[in-house]
C-alpha cells in the first residue's frame, strides 16, 4: 500500500506542476478506504509519510464531491457506472471537467482514459421521459505515465480557471477565436449551474479545435474533435431556426446533448463555405418545461 500511495502522491505532484489543483474526495479522507482493507488513516498515521500527508492535506478540498456538484432536480440525476459497478467519483470528475485519479493497486487502473457508462433521465422528441445511455471517455491517471496524454490539457490553465458565465462570455474571443456566438448565448450561459457550465466550456474547447482545423472548401463540416455532434430529428429541426449577427437565418440543426440530458449545445446545419456560430447552450428547444436554447 505504501508503494501505491507513493505513486498516487507522485501523480498529484506532477499534475500540480501544470496548474493549481484541488483534490476532491467522496468522503473525509480519514474515513476513506483507499483499497479493500486499507484505510487512509492507517497510512497517514505512519510518520514516515508526514511530508506526503501534508501535501495531500494542502490539496484537499474539504467538501466531498457530492457538495461540489450543484444540486439538480431529481429528474435530472446522472448515474455513472464503470466495469458494471456504480462509479460516482468517476462521474463527478467527468461532469466537473476534471481528472479522475486512483491508486495503482490493479492493472485495470493502469490507463489514461476510462470508458464509463452514463444514464440520465431525459425527454424524447414527444416530451416523454426516457432513459438515455451514453459511453464517455473520462480523463484518468493512477501512475505518472498515465498523465502524459493529459499534459497539454492540464497546462492550458487559462480556460480551466474559468468558473463563471461572465468569464466565459467575456473571454470568448480569446478562448474560441474560430467560433462566433449569437448574443443570446450569453443568457443561456448565465442560467447554467457550475457543472453544466464546465461541460459547455469543455465542449466549446473541442469545437474550437475542430473549427480551427477545418477547411470548408474541402469538407462540408469539421471533423469533430472529441465531441459527438448529431443532427436534430426532423420534427425538432423546425424549432431550430435562429437569426445570426449578420441578420441571416440558419437552421441550427446539429447538437450535442450534455449531462443532464435536457441540456443541449446547438450548432448550425452545414452550409458550404461558412461557419456560423453556436446558437446556444441550455435546455433543449421545445422540451416540456424547458426554455429555448438559442
Amino acid at each position: 500500500m505504501a508503494e501505491a500511495m507513493n505513486e498516487f502522491v507522485a501523480v498529484l505532484q506532477e499534475a500540480r506542476t501544470w496548474r493549481e489543483i484541488a483534490l476532491i474526495t467522496q468522503s473525509p479522507l480519514n474515513r476513506s478506504e483507499l483499497a479493500r482493507g486499507h484505510v487512509y488513516q492507517q497510512w497517514a498515521a505512519d510518520n514516515r509519510h508526514r511530508t506526503q500527508r501534508q501535501f495531500i492535506k494542502a490539496l484537499r478540498n474539504r467538501s466531498p464531491f457530492a457538495d461540489v456538484l450543484a444540486r439538480r432536480p431529481a429528474t435530472e440525476e446522472v448515474e455513472c457506472e464503470y466495469a458494471g459497478e456504480p462509479a460516482e467519483g468517476i462521474g463527478a470528475a467527468h461532469l466537473m471537467g476534471g481528472l479522475c485519479v486512483s491508486l495503482p493497486v490493479a492493472t485495470a487502473w493502469h490507463r489514461s482514459w476510462l470508458e464509463a457508462d452514463f444514464r440520465v433521465l431525459a425527454e424524447n422528441d414527444r416530451g416523454e421521459p426516457e432513459i438515455r445511455e451514453t459511453t464517455e471517455s473520462v480523463r484518468h491517471a493512477s501512475r505518472t505515465i498515465d498523465l502524459k496524454p493529459h499534459e497539454a490539457w492540464g497546462r492550458a490553465s487559462g480556460l480551466g480557471a474559468v468558473l463563471s458565465a461572465a468569464q466565459l462570455w467575456d473571454g470568448r474571443a480569446d478562448f474560441f477565436p474560430s467560433l462566433r456566438f449569437l448574443p443570446r448565448v450569453k443568457q443561456d450561459l448565465d442560467a447554467l449551474q457550475l457543472p453544466a457550465l464546465i461541460q459547455v466550456r469543455t465542449l466549446l474547447e473541442r469545437l474550437e479545435r475542430s473549427a480551427a482545423g477545418w477547411d470548408p472548401s474541402q469538407e462540408p463540416i469539421p471533423a469533430w474533435q472529441g465531441a459527438k455532434i448529431t443532427p436534430e430529428h426532423a420534427q425538432r429541426s423546425r424549432l431550430c431556426h435562429f437569426t445570426d449577427t449578420r441578420g441571416e437565418d440558419h437552421c441550427y440543426g446539429l447538437a450535442r446533448t450534455l449531462h443532464p440530458g435536457r441540456r443541449r449545445l446547438t450548432r448550425p446545419s452545414p452550409r458550404s463555405g461558412r461557419g456560423p456560430p453556436p446558437a446556444g447552450a441550455g435546455r433543449r428547444v421545445g422540451g416540456r418545461g424547458a426554455r429555448t436554447a438559442g
